[in-house]
């Protein structure tokens, strides 16, 4: 059974008709006294005459004692596990033989002389004392079974803590804390609205915010000048082990007059704040966390890394071969790559020479269906230290690229990435903006299976300048690649002059040990730019104005430059404590299915519900 012994004291109970004091409170101090306590049965053992309980509360763990010529010993014998009691008895000091140093009270217990039941519990679906793998679905559906189990409690402790220090910080840097509206409009933000239907307007919803991003920006226009919240945030939109379907929290925040410097300025404050002070009650591992944050722009970040979420914890950097090799081979793949001004690019495999082919053949496959060429050579470990003359001290090289290659082609790949004997190296070939990717996924998983990255560190990063708009080859138009709301660097000019897909914007994201923790944009906050802007993603000037009137319509009356961002508080919360699954770290979530298998939902309606909605349920199709 797991016990938590370092979680923070609760503050001293009064006492009452159950208990005079937790369980996990009682010190020897108490021998000899007559204490009352409440709680659940979390185990039992009969020791031939002698029954012992562990008497389990949110203060930790005391065992109980009762002889069979004491009153309730009966009645503790036939309870089950989980049953909730409430005991009276003298303390006593156990037999040094008998201590449990694996307890707190671990030198103590209550000899039971009095005992009421509050509570009888049927059989378990699962145990709550035990260590085995519990399935999530059984974890979810009986969620409040799974909380006395210990460490997901602890992880909503860390969760109380981490939202406390949230508060106290940004106050205190002048942030006012303002709660937004939960029903508001439906709006074009990216993901799918959940829709709530008016009961007193038929044939109108309302929307749940997938976030509070309009209502911020009005409030930078109504003077608030700094605004933070906790802010629940909803999105119908698949499920991933980063990413929690439905609803999630983020940490809000807009600053007028601002600009994407005091952004990066506060949110660094505040990261070091929470990642500082969160170990101190014991509630988080203890992690390092170096400041400034470095920057990539997004070209970059793909260009070296293959994402835009990359993991800084090791440097194992993508390196870029286009000029070198370019125009000075005859392998067609390479030439075809000048002429047709595709990008070639390398990545180190550390340890990759004695690699299998079918592992090579595989990044080739992952490549071509990305829409690039893979390939690859690999190094061959030396008998003997090279000689002070040998000019080829990597060499021996085989693989497709080694074959094909000449000799002093192979050192300059080699060269290029740092590559050593006993080393692989893949290579890719194609479109600049693809080129990178299938190398980045490599990097990502060998780092995680060489152990390259240090889990104790946080890297984090700022990627900067992304592009405004991205081309949709399905409507042969242009759409907003990050947030619709961001101001394009160049202002008006810039969207008058530039090809869209050339325009860059003022957005950025927080990203930590591959993890994008947040997204998050100076603010276009003059109406003829956000007109110009909407313009090149196909809105005319009547639909910004129906899609977002009030905002269109504050920004007519004096609004100031303001920026904002908003850290995921789940997501954070997840990397700050390990786990590998948001879940972990959320006290009722849904499955991956976006079903609540503890309330049942969703789930139907009756037809009066239907009928005072206006609304009528129209079944899917059966399948062809």
């Amino acid at each position: 059974m797991l016990i938590v012994t370092d979680r923070p004291s609760p503050p001293p109970l009064a006492q009452n008709a159950y208990r005079a004091i937790r369980a996990g409170e009682v010190t020897e101090g108490h021998v000899g006294q007559r204490l009352r306590l409440a709680g659940w049965i979390g185990a039992k053992r009969d020791h031939g005459g002698l029954l012992f309980i562990d008497l389990r509360d949110a203060g930790g763990v005391l065992q109980l004692v009762s002889h069979p010529d004491r009153p309730g010993f009966d009645t503790l014998s036939r309870l089950r596990l989980e049953s909730v009691i409430s005991v009276e008895g003298e303390v006593v000091a156990r037999d040094e033989k008998d201590f449990n140093p694996k307890l707190a009270t671990g030198t103590i217990e209550l000899a039971v002389d009095s005992i009421e039941v509050l509570s009888v519990a049927d059989v378990l679906p699962f145990p709550i004392d035990s260590a085995a793998e519990i399935s999530e679905e059984a974890r979810l559906r009986f969620r409040y079974l799974d909380l006395r189990r210990g460490p997901v409690v602890a992880r909503l402790q860390a969760r109380a803590r981490l939202a406390q220090l949230v508060r106290t910080h940004l106050a205190g840097r002048g942030f006012l804390e303002i709660t937004t509206p939960i029903l508001t409009a439906s709006s074009p933000e990216g993901a799918r609205d959940f829709l709530v239907p008016s009961r007193l307007y038929p044939g109108e919803f309302y929307a749940l915010p997938q976030a509070p991003q309009q209502f911020k920006q009005l409030l930078m226009v109504g003077g608030v000048e700094r605004y933070f919240q906790i802010a629940p945030c909803f999105r119908d939109e698949a499920s991933r082990a980063d990413r929690s379907p439905g609803e999630f929290y983020q940490i809000d925040l807009e600053m007028a007059f601002a600009t994407q410097e005091d952004v990066f300025d506060e949110v660094e404050q505040l990261m070091a704040h929470v990642v500082t002070e969160l170990p101190e009650d014991g509630l988080a591992p203890v992690k390092r966390a170096k400041a400034p944050f470095p920057r990539l722009t997004y070209s970059d970040a793909v260009t070296r890394y293959g994402t835009d979420k990359p993991d800084l914890r090791f440097d194992l950097a993508i390196a870029d071969l286009t000029a070198t090799l370019g125009g000075a081979t005859e392998l067609p793949m390479f030439q075809l790559a000048h002429e047709k001004g595709h990008a070639i690019r390398a990545l180190r495999i550390p340890g990759g020479g004695p690699r299998p082919r079918r592992w090579f053949d595989a990044f080739a496959d992952a490549a071509a269906k990305s829409g690039v060429t893979g390939s690859w050579l690999q190094l061959e470990e030396r008998s003997g230290a090279p000689s002070a003359t040998d000019e080829s001290p990597v060499l021996p090289a085989k693989g497709p690229l080694a074959r094909k290659l000449t000799e002093g082609e192979v050192r300059m790949i080699v060269e290029a990435v740092g590559a050593v004997p006993g080393d692989a190296v893949l290579t890719a070939v194609g479109p600049p903006q693809k080129v990178s990717q299938p190398l980045g996924v490599q990097r990502s998983l060998v780092g995680r299976e060489l152990g390259l990255a240090d889990p104790d560190e946080l890297a984090f990063c700022w990627i900067t300048d992304f592009p405004m708009y991205e081309w949709n080859d399905e409507t042969r138009g242009w759409d907003f690649s990050h947030n619709p709301f961001s101001m394009p660097q160049g202002g008006l000019e810039t969207l008058q002059t530039k090809d869209p897909g050339d325009i860059l914007a003022y957005q950025y994201d927080l990203v930590c040990n591959g993890l994008e923790l947040s997204s998050g944009a100076v603010r276009n906050h003059q109406p003829e730019v956000m007109e110009a802007a909407f313009a090149i993603a196909g809105y005319g000037p009547d639909r910004v104005q129906e899609s977002f009137p009030a905002l269109w319509q504050a920004f007519h009356y004096g609004a100031p430059p303001h920026a904002g961002i908003a850290p995921g508080f789940d997501r954070l919360l997840m990397m700050l404590l390990d786990q590998a699954n948001l879940r972990e770290v959320i006290a009722f979530p849904l499955n991956q299915s976006a079903r609540d298998l503890l309330m049942g939902a969703p789930s139907v309606v009756n037809e009066q519900q239907l009928k005072e909605l206006h609304l009528r349920v129209v079944p899917p199709a059966p399948p062809a």
